[in-house]
């Protein structure tokens, strides 16, 4: 047996959502606009699973009194049925901006694609998929950047795509950090599955963490607002001088 938890809330609420639901357990999800999809393995207890999402809605709603938050759930427990690849029946093949296509590991981009730089994600339990709002806009941003060369750093790396996408693009180095250990795997894993292990280095920690010699062209990060901030000092020491900024978040 499994669970499927449905949510439906503020579209604009996806990415922190997501990456609370993939930190309490959740195998998989599928978006669609104002509703989620999470599934759960069978032990789960799905009552601490909801009473902390609820608590965490209601933080959210508190960081961001000039919004609106509404959101309601119900759950569901299914007999097993391959549930650990069910979730992926849903995904497809993403062009995004100009030159970029996203295509999970287990499909095949069509011939209509072929003129696109092909980044190819297994999630994992990590976040970013590169289908949410937030990282489009970073992806479409990096089209737009010389990247020739250049050394980044992907702060919040989630699944790596950012960083990927950085290299796919000319960047001559990407360093990505993540204070989850399922993301810095899941990056690991997609670098290698994009021919980029040997330009890439991914690890735990976060940007205060980082030695303090360090400097990059570009930074990119796609993260909550409140982490922005917290890091936001440490982002510009980062930074070569007249390096680039790039964040984006809730």
């Amino acid at each position: 047996m499994h669970y499927r938890l449905i949510i439906q809330y503020n579209d604009w609420a996806s990415e922190p959502l997501s990456n609370h639901l993939f930190e309490a357990g959740a195998s998989g999800l599928e978006e669609d606009k104002d509703k989620l999809e999470a599934w759960f393995p069978g032990e789960t207890d799905m009552d601490r699973v909801r009473a902390g999402l609820d608590a965490f809605l209601e933080s959210l709603a508190e960081l961001t009194p000039d919004t609106l938050l509404t959101w309601n759930h119900r759950l569901e427990s299914r007999e097993d049925e391959d549930w650990n690849t069910e979730w992926k029946k849903y995904w497809a093949a993403q062009p995004i901006g100009q030159r970029i296509l996203i295509c999970p590991t287990w499909l095949e981009p069509g011939p209509e694609h072929a003129d696109r730089l092909l980044i190819r994600l297994d999630p994992g339990s990590a976040f970013g998929t590169g289908t949410h709002e937030t990282t489009r806009l970073l992806l479409e941003c990096l089209e737009e950047l010389e990247l020739a060369g250049r050394n980044v750093l992907d702060a919040g790396c989630g699944t790596g795509v950012l960083a990927i996408a950085a290299l796919k693009l000319g960047a001559g180095f990407a360093w990505g950090i993540d204070i989850e250990d399922e993301a810095v795997r899941a990056s690991r894993e997609n670098a290698a599955q994009n021919g980029c292990r040997v330009s890439s280095h991914f690890q735990l920690g976060s940007p205060a963490s980082l030695d303090r010699s360090f400097r990059f062209d570009i930074l990119l990060a796609n993260i909550q607002r409140s982490v922005i901030e917290e890091f936001f000092a440490d982002f510009l020491r980062l930074l070569v001088p007249g390096g680039r900024l790039l964040v984006s978040g809730i």
